[in-house]
């Protein structure tokens, strides 16, 4: 079984239609003044002629919770009943878009099948970034605030040690220097932080999402808000392990990697981003390969 985090709906339903040669052009829900119900599903003709039914049977099977759902629950207790038959549809419906695309599975070490357009299927301990949450992190009285102050009084503790082994005189003539040192010391200790801050600035601006999986050997997955199946504010703390992700390759990131017309200012800037973020991001791998997801979930 699947416990699915992220679900982009829209591809699959994408998959399923071009698959099955038919797409919704709309599905309404409309209530009558007392009993009455309409939910009426307008789908392409070439669809219900030719169509192999996968696609069908979920809208049909969607239709039909949505009017028994309508005729035997309250208005809240209805709402929740729609969105977990939805959610139960949805994942039906990945493991009819998964048969048509036959993603190739990619082991650790072997990238054969790292071209764009290219469907992939990648099992890894992902690490999860969350720009927002580290952002909040370097807040005044942050955390990070809490380890700069810690930091520092361990630094003077250990400063106030050493001086205590010294007699009179020689703490007399060591008094200056030893302030010089402590002082820098904490400098020094300050600017990691501080670095660490700069360099969180600098992946907003380069990359145009707040949250994304990283793999060890160089697989990039940026994550939209919009497709979470859970709070995406708390997947860090509260989800970790290995997950599979699928997905579409749709860049390559590579050392060898040069932009196509060196006289094109836009290309030429492209590429320093791209080399940046090779440079930058924790990979064993020369090249990073970004991958627009269409799942990442827990399970089989």
């Amino acid at each position: 079984m699947k416990q699915f985090i992220y679900l982009d709906t829209d591809i699959v339903t994408s998959i399923i239609a071009q698959a099955e040669k038919g797409y919704i052009t709309q599905q309404t829900s409309e209530n009558g003044t007392e009993t009455q119900k309409s939910n009426d599903l307008t789908i392409s003709a070439e669809t219900e002629a030719g169509s192999k039914g996968g696609f069908l049977k979920i809208l049909e099977a969607e239709a039909k919770a949505s009017i028994n759902g309508e005729f035997q629950h309250g208005k809240t207790v209805q709402s929740s009943t729609k969105e977990i038959v939805e959610k139960t549809l949805h994942d039906a419906a990945f493991d009819i878009a998964y048969s048509y695309i036959k993603p190739s599975y990619v082991t650790i070490g072997n990238q054969d099948n790292d071209e764009e357009g290219n469907y992939l299927e990648i099992r890894r301990v992902f690490d999860f970034v969350d720009f927002d949450y580290l952002e909040r992190l370097f807040e005044e009285d942050g955390i990070i605030d809490l380890l700069k102050k810690s930091s520092a009084e361990e630094i003077e503790k250990s400063a106030n040690e050493k001086t205590a082994e010294c007699n009179r005189e020689q703490l007399r003539k060591a008094s200056t220097n030893i302030k010089k040192e402590l002082k820098k010391a904490i400098s020094i200790n300050n600017k990691q932080y501080d670095d660490l801050s700069v360099i969180i600035k600098a992946f907003r601006g380069l990359i145009p999402y707040t949250r994304m999986l990283i793999s060890s050997d160089g697989y990039l997955i940026p994550l939209d808000d919009k497709y979470f199946r859970v709070d995406p504010s708390s997947l860090g703390f509260k989800y970790g392990g290995e997950m599979t992700c699928v997905g579409m390759v749709t860049n390559i990131i590579g050392e060898s990697t040069d932009p196509a017309d060196k006289k094109n200012i836009f290309a030429t800037m492209q590429f320093t981003v791209n080399e940046i973020l090779r440079k930058i991001l924790p990979t064993s791998e020369g090249d990073l390969c970004v991958i627009h997801p269409i799942a990442v979930f827990y399970g089989d």
